[in-house]
């Protein structure tokens, strides 16, 4: 029996070396991946919230004539500014 499992692991170790290091790795980018994700969630909201609030504010036409923007974009970067942290 030792020997057809030596035999078996002669044959295949490195597909199961990789296949370890590949499912540790991904171990490994899991909270980055979850973070991520929450940072996206949270600019969602943020850019939702921060669009209500500028239609319902006026946000006044020198902002947007300075800035270029249009008031979807300024909620873009108000949403991401609110979840940078």
């Amino acid at each position: 029996m030792s020997n057809k499992f030596y035999d078996w692991w002669k044959n295949h170790r490195k597909v199961v070396t990789y296949g370890a290091f590949l499912v540790l790795f991904g171990f490994y980018l899991s909270p980055v991946v979850k973070e991520a994700s929450y940072k996206n969630q949270c600019i969602k909201h943020s850019n939702k919230g921060a669009l209500t609030k500028f239609n319902k504010e006026d946000i006044g036409e020198t902002l947007l004539e300075e800035t270029g923007l249009k008031v979807e974009e300024l909620a873009k970067i108000e949403g991401y500014k609110n979840c940078i942290n």
